[in-house]
């Protein structure tokens, strides 16, 4: 073999190097993208429920007072209030623990192995939080209507209360059931972006799961 055949060889090995490097970067990169546009949904879907957390909450406080001298109408908004106050703080710690899993500061493969791990053990009691805020906005904007259509909250009958009751248990398990889906959608996106970078990161994500789990 020739010096020029030997050199030619060399050049088309580093010119297969570096589209190989080249293509590998540009892998990491479009999935890297993908996994913030996944992030961010999230975030928007706690966001938005801290949002009508604290707008139920002003609107049972707006309640209490045009009720005010009411007792059971009373009771109802302080109720209320006594129980939105905690879930709002721990549903913005729970906004703040899904930040840290996904730390931009991470790598590709860390960052998507700790949103995964994260929505699979720990995304649950958010998704229940989540619908949950529904009863206290059907509650604090049933009783905004009563005052806004007759002064005051008018006598309801067993009927009223069948149909309020049902209102609220399909809102609460309507809510929870989209918001579940998408997060379905979300964790098998995440999974699909893990096995494009390495086939071994889905195993080492399901043994961080089953070790988390038992730790729970």
């Amino acid at each position: 073999m020739n010096d020029k055949k030997l050199k030619d060889m060399w050049n088309k090995a580093e010119t297969l190097m570096e589209a190989s490097a080249y293509e590998s970067s540009s892998i990491e990169q479009f999935i890297s993208g993908r996994s913030n546009d996944t992030t961010q949904k999230i975030r928007n879907m706690i966001i938005f429920d801290l949002v009508l957390k604290a707008l139920a909450l002003c609107a049972l406080a707006i309640d209490f007072v045009l009720y005010f001298g009411t007792t059971n109408v009373m009771s109802v908004t302080v109720a209320g209030v006594a129980i939105l106050i905690p879930l709002i703080f721990m549903q913005y710690k729970l906004l703040n623990r899904f930040s840290e899993a996904a730390d931009n500061g991470q790598t590709t493969r860390n960052k998507l192995a700790s949103m995964l791990t994260y929505l699979k053990t720990k995304f649950f009691t958010t998704l229940l939080s989540v619908s949950g805020t529904y009863l206290f906005v059907f509650i604090a904007g049933s009783l905004l209507y009563f005052y806004a259509a007759y002064g005051y909250v008018r006598p309801l009958d067993g009927v009223d209360f069948v149909v309020f009751l049902t209102f609220i248990i399909l809102g609460i398990v309507l809510n929870f059931v989209v918001n579940h889906g998408q997060v379905k959608y979300h964790i098998k996106h995440l999974e699909i972006c893990l096995n494009d970078l390495n086939d071994q990161n889905l195993k080492l994500v399901s043994e961080n799961i089953e070790l988390q789990r038992k730790r729970d």
